[in-house]
């Protein structure tokens, strides 16, 4: 047995198992893209990491937080899928048949979802469903009016003074330095000045008019300049006071203004933020009074604004209220109408409607954030903290650690994938082994002892094998990406090769160990017709052939397959075991087999490269 030889029946196997791969391969995408496999292999994976492996708490959050997920204009946008009529017919049957499939599997009103999500897609998603940006600007917003009362003093404006909130102790605010110096700033205009400008910058941050940046930097100018109107009209006591500002202002805003970010706490951490989401941490809490005190106001601009929004959309409609209690209006109409309702809102009113709808929708989605996930979040925001060693900005540090947490955790998911496919795989190889009788050890005895067959296979083979070996990871993407042109070249390449498969007398009697001769009487077509699929009277004849029996009209075929499997029962298992090997081998897959064709024939051709 020499070389050329082996190859050549290396190459008839190689070349036949692709065949079947790419047959497998379809077959698999066809069941994947019907079942939606891998988009609901994601889904399921995603509601496993929030609920932190335990799906059977707290199940109800978990659902409804993935749902809300999906329902994230991000993530409707990744779901690319066709609307054309056959498309949307055939979702329309297999809805039918596959209840995963049907509207509300994928969010609302969602019967398809995405295969994939990018980290920082689902990071960015989570951020906003948590109102992750909202509630920490609301932070630094309350920082920010804490900061300015531990400079100033707890005081407020009441016409044309100064005076301050009852039982309040701030003995290190200008307020309280001059209280126990004996200095009277309630009526100094100077003061006045400072604490109205103060004020202007706290609105200026609140309406977003002005960076946070900027207010600081503001307030120290505003401080710079108050202490610089005493310079003229200095008495006993105002050089210790001013000294005192001085000093104070120094302690707390730093050379350039950049201490104030950390004494102030204007620049939030990562634990803040994972404080910020969960509904019983003190951060929360406080940040919920303070909407608290606007409950009222947004409860009745809300019931305003939903008012007039009816009103708009019965005057659209012609509508009367009585029938405008089953009208529906659509999407576009019902933004008109709102639109037209917020317009008629002051500036101030409106702020305060969009606060309290932003506060309504974050409180909704804390409720339904589960134990295990809020866990998670204060693991991944001690985590962050430990990594990043420069002061930054914590969203961003908090969605980079989700992203992280996420794409690890879709890496393991993606190995969890293709061990079940692999395993489909299998199955769906041993079944097409066994609906075309590929048997192993059948198709290498034929191409063994077939020179002809053998060298028409070599010879097909060859011209759709790669010319060179193509190399990892590179010559597999590109192996995969040329899988359609391979397709179209193996039909062209099929035609004329008989290959040593399917169900055919010539195959079975062979397989079988069978002295089967066909008749001389049904070969009508010549002899062909033993090439053929398995008809009756060949059935009947090789029947007869292996039992041994001649009459076969009173015993039904299945009792005919007992009789030969016992009287063959070496060749049954032969054939058996040569599925098995076969179904393993179509697991593989196309990609593989088309690349070591491609090896193997470059040996054949070009023989192995000489030693230096």
């Amino acid at each position: 047995m020499n070389l050329p030889f082996v190859l050549d029946v290396l190459i008839s196997l190689v070349f036949i198992y692709l065949i079947l791969s790419l047959l497998a391969s379809e077959i698999q995408e066809l069941i994947t893209t019907l079942l939606q496999w891998r988009a609901k292999h994601l889904k399921d994976s995603i509601e496993s990491l929030i609920s932190g492996g335990d799906r059977t708490q707290e199940s109800r959050k978990v659902k409804a937080l993935i749902s809300s997920i999906y329902n994230d204009p991000l993530i409707k946008n990744m779901n690319q899928e066709a609307h054309g009529l056959i498309a949307t017919g055939f979702r329309s049957f297999t809805r039918v048949l596959v209840p995963g499939n049907r509207k509300g599997a994928f969010g609302s009103n969602q019967s398809t979802g995405p295969s994939y999500i990018e980290p920082e897609t689902f990071s960015t998603v989570i951020a906003d469903r948590l109102g992750v940006s909202h509630l920490t600007d609301k932070l630094v917003e309350i920082r920010l009016e804490k900061f300015a009362t531990r400079i100033l003093g707890n005081v407020t404006i009441v016409g044309d003074r100064i005076e301050a909130v009852p039982n309040c102790e701030e003995s290190t605010s200008i307020w309280g330095r001059g209280m126990a110096m004996g200095i009277e700033l309630g009526e100094d205009p100077r003061y006045y000045h400072l604490v109205e400008s103060f004020a202007t910058l706290q609105s200026d941050y609140h309406n977003r008019s002005a960076k946070l940046s900027t207010c600081i930097e503001r307030m120290g100018e505003s401080l710079d300049c108050f202490i610089a109107s005493y310079q003229g009209s200095m008495t006993d006591s105002l050089p210790s006071f001013v000294q005192r500002i001085t000093n104070d202002k120094l302690s707390l805003f730093g050379p350039n203004n950049e201490r104030a970010w950390t004494t102030g706490g204007l620049q939030p951490t990562v634990s803040d933020i994972a404080a910020l989401v969960d509904k019983t941490s003190t951060l929360h809490c406080e940040i919920k009074a303070r909407y608290d005190n606007i409950s009222t106001s947004g409860q009745k601009l809300q019931a305003r604004v939903l008012s007039r929004k009816t009103t708009y959309l019965q005057q659209c409609s012609g509508l009367t209220a009585d029938a405008m209690n089953t009208y529906q209006p659509s999407e576009e109409e019902e933004q008109t109408c709102l639109s037209s309702a917020l317009n008629e809102l002051t500036p101030e009113e409106f702020r305060i409607y969009q606060d309290y709808q932003t506060h309504q929708q974050i409180d909704r989605a804390l409720d339904h954030l589960p134990k295990s996930f809020r866990d998670s979040l204060g693991i991944l925001a001690r985590r962050a903290e430990t990594r990043t060693r420069a002061a930054g900005n914590a969203v961003d540090d908090f969605r980079t650690e989700v992203g992280i947490w996420f794409d690890r955790s879709m890496g393991r998911t993606s190995g969890v994938y293709k061990r079940n496919s692999k395993g489909v795989a299998i199955i769906i190889g041993v079944l097409i082994a066994m609906f075309t009788n590929s048997d192993t050890f059948h198709i290498f005895g034929r191409v063994a002892s077939d020179d002809s067959l053998r060298k028409v296979i070599t010879d097909r083979a060859s011209q759709i094998a790669p010319k060179t070996a193509p190399t990892a990871p590179t010559g597999t993407n590109v192996i995969r990406r040329d899988l359609t042109d391979l397709k179209d070249q193996t039909q062209q390449v099929l035609a004329d090769i008989p290959l040593p498969i399917t169900w055919n007398p010539r195959n079975l009697s062979q397989q079988l160990d069978c002295p089967y001769a066909p008749k001389t009487d049904n070969l009508k077509d010549g002899d062909e017709k033993i090439y053929s699929l398995l008809t009756r009277d060949q059935w009947n004849d090789l029947y007869q052939a292996c039992v041994g029996k001649t009459n076969t009209d009173d015993i039904p075929v299945p009792f005919q397959v007992g009789q030969m499997i016992t009287a063959k029962p070496m060749g049954f298992l032969r054939m058996l075991s040569g599925w098995w090997i076969s179904g393993i081998a179509i697991a593989m897959g196309a990609p593989f087999w088309f690349d070591l064709l491609g090896k193997i024939v470059n040996v054949r051709n070009a023989g192995a490269k000489p030693k230096p």
